[in-house]
């Protein structure tokens, strides 16, 4: 992994900055209290959506699933200091099932269509344990999930809210498997499921690093205010969104990018620590 300058890139060539929000509660601390100003506008989605959009040029900044940060590592750049990253347990990217794990192998799955690098994290945890499923990509409801298939995989707010709720599906309370500790347990590494990226020819500009900045000192220092409103907006308490707020790694530490790096081996064998570029600013 390398730092790359952007002291002599060629600025963007519309006259403002477009930044990519990611609508989910663990983002919510990153951009507390963050509005747009004359240069900057803001765009709402999910990763996928905001992915697609930054590859396209229709976004300048935003959260970029890990899986497509490697997949396009030779166009995209990462800030070096902004991670959504978890030590063990991350409690919203969550397989639910009624069998076992280890039933699993030759399975149908439903994935969620809102997030690549979870479900390719689902693929690379049960080849840990040889196993295969059929991942097929599905809206996330889990209820019609799992009417069809051996198991759901859910994330974001969908899946807190159901590994809260503890809920019977189709007559049983599933399983439920943490994806987030479930790498923990095999490689004693955090997990990154995602940085922010811009693209390598389209930097950001310094004014719109630094409101993000600000914008996240704010948010973790009042982390039981951005807990009250998250909360309030999916029917959970304050205490538990706080306590799944705290748990997040955000600042890309060392072991955050070596977590980083394990997985992009794993997706893609080929890939070299250097390949995975860094902003230096």
């Amino acid at each position: 992994m390398h730092e790359a300058s952007i002291g002599d890139r060629a600025p963007a060539p519309r006259s403002y900055e477009v930044l990519g929000v990611v609508a989910y509660t663990n983002v919510a601390p990153l951009h507390w209290g963050l509005e747009p100003w004359e240069g900057a506008r803001f765009v709402r989605g999910v990763p996928t959506e905001l992915n697609a959009a930054l590859l396209a040029g229709r976004v300048d900044l935003t959260l970029v699933s890990s899986v497509e940060f490697i997949r396009h590592r030779h166009e995209l750049v990462a800030l070096p200091d902004f991670s959504i990253a978890s030590l063990g347990p991350v409690h919203s990217v969550t397989l639910f099932h009624h069998e076992p794990w280890a039933a699993l192998d030759g399975a149908r799955i439903a994935v969620s269509t809102d997030s690549a690098t979870s479900v390719e994290l689902l693929r690379v945890l049960l080849a840990l344990d040889g196993a295969m499923a059929e991942l097929v990509p599905t809206e996330p409801d889990l209820d019609a999930m799992l009417a069809d298939h051996a198991g759901a995989l859910l994330i974001g707010d969908n899946a807190l809210v159901e590994a809260v709720a503890r809920r019977s599906v189709a007559g049983r309370v599933p399983r439920q498997t943490d994806l987030g500790d479930a790498w923990y347990r095999a490689t004693r590494l955090p997990f990154t499921f995602a940085v922010w990226a811009a693209r390598a020819d389209r930097p950001p500009s310094r004014r719109l690093v630094a409101e993000l900045r600000a914008a996240r000192e704010r948010g973790l220092g009042h982390l039981a205010a951005v807990a009250r409103v998250e909360a309030a907006a999916r029917g959970l308490s304050e205490q538990v969104v706080l306590r799944y707020l705290a748990n997040f790694r955000y600042f890309l530490e060392p072991p955050d990018r070596d977590g980083l790096l394990a997985f992009a081996e794993r997706v893609d064998p080929s890939v070299r620590a250097a390949e995975l570029c860094f902003l230096d600013l």
